[in-house]
């Protein structure tokens, strides 16, 4: 269970940093740099958080 789930928050965060530079370079409502890279932030932080909950599930 702690395996999926950990990859589950490895896709979310993938997810979440190409939306972040999507929404920094969208002609219209562009958010700014400071917005677009808080969201890199938290998607890498929760790749890794993903990583580390996979990797504490993972069988041996």
């Amino acid at each position: 269970m702690l395996y999926q789930l950990g990859r589950l928050l490895q896709v979310i965060g993938m997810i979440v940093v190409p939306l972040a530079i999507v929404a920094n370079v969208a002609p219209e409502h562009a958010i700014d740099l400071r917005t677009s890279l808080t969201f890199s932030g938290v998607g890498v932080g929760i790749f890794g958080v993903g990583w580390l909950i996979q990797q504490a599930g993972r069988r041996r």
